[in-house]
């Protein structure tokens, strides 16, 4: 099985956030992912040849947003994404309070919300998997044929590292929090 790709963005001048990303590219690297970071050098302004190269090679685009406003060149990050995923359950964004992008590019990724002083990982780990990775019933695995069976096991390892992945983030940003305190 080949390793899962993951680019993890955050928006420019936000400390926190490209704290947390280099974090986790470095945490998803030694556990076996195969991480990308945005080319930030080249450009922070537009997106660049190396950032979309990047992202074409992503099996999922994670950003772990906490300002009020994307950047705009994370929204061309995840619009470019979209162009080339088409599947909104592979970008996900992560709030640390409810908000919603006023414009239609919220339709190409998955928003997820979490009160870092109320909700526990695993409260909003099980709702990321309740939201964005169907599973198939069991009435549906029986008419599955063996290799329907492998595919559907090769998915939900998947499933289950990028949970694990998103979870150790929600981790660094709750103890982050609890740190300010």
């Amino acid at each position: 099985m080949k390793p899962i790709t993951i680019f993890i963005t955050y928006n420019p001048q936000i400390d926190t956030e490209q704290t947390l990303a280099v974090r986790l590219h470095t945490i998803g690297a030694v556990n076996g992912f195969k991480m990308y970071l945005p080319d930030r050098f080249n450009s922070e302004t537009y997106l660049d040849i190396e950032t979309k190269r990047r992202i074409d090679e992503a099996d999922f685009v994670v950003l772990f947003s906490l300002q009020s406003k994307i950047s705009n060149i994370v929204k061309e990050e995840i619009s470019y994404a979209w162009n080339r995923l088409h599947d909104k359950s592979k970008i996900i964004v992560i709030y640390p309070t409810q908000r919603t992008l006023k414009s239609k590019m919220g339709a190409n990724f998955t928003e997820i919300y979490f009160n870092p002083h109320r909700d526990t990982v695993d409260t909003v780990t099980h709702k990321i998997l309740s939201e964005i990775f169907q599973k198939i019933n069991k009435e549906d695995l029986s008419k599955l044929n063996q290799t329907d069976l492998k595919i559907q096991k090769q998915e939900e390892q998947t499933t289950n590292s990028v949970l694990a992945f998103i979870g150790i983030g929600l981790g660094l940003l709750i103890l982050n929090e609890l740190m300010k305190k």
